[in-house]
């Protein structure tokens, strides 16, 4: 993806996440706590602590020398602890029915695990193309198999 092209789409999400808090916010004061704005309120509060939650377990800003496996299980409980959170605030569903719960448990295990595979192939093949590159670097330098010379 071209820069300007990812620029201006992180610069619309960043618009896009200012102005709904901006407005939502002020819907709160004009209109109070209406179910469609505790929604909104809640998904953008979800969307910004996965935000943070991504930030801490898939960089080595804070946690550090931890296994990729690992990191996806922290961030999952963590990130169902924070939507769970989020959807009994916000009242997504009603708070009462177990069958709507597990739906939820069930929906966030199904995409967790489909991303986490997605992922976990995109990772494989960009090493594998990290280490051929490397391998091929290596075999044209002197003394290292290559033996090419100037």
């Amino acid at each position: 993806m071209s820069p300007i092209v990812k620029n201006t789409l992180l610069g619309g999400c960043a618009i896009f996440t200012i102005a709904m808090g901006v407005w939502t916010l002020m819907g709160f004061i004009f209109a109070g706590p209406e179910y469609g704005l505790v929604i909104t309120i809640t998904l953008l509060i979800g969307c910004l602590a996965l935000a943070g939650l991504q930030t801490l377990w898939f960089t080595n800003t804070v946690v550090k020398q931890l296994a990729y496996p690992a990191r996806v299980l922290c961030f999952g409980l963590c990130a169902f602890a924070v939507l769970a959170a989020c959807a009994y605030f916000g009242q997504w569903f009603p708070t009462d029915d177990l069958g709507a719960w597990a739906s939820f448990a069930v929906i966030y295990l199904v995409i967790l695990g489909v991303m986490t595979a997605v992922f976990a192939v995109r990772y494989r093949r960009t090493a594998r193309d990290l280490d051929d590159a490397l391998a091929r670097y290596r075999s044209g330098r002197p003394g290292e198999g290559g033996e090419k010379t100037r």
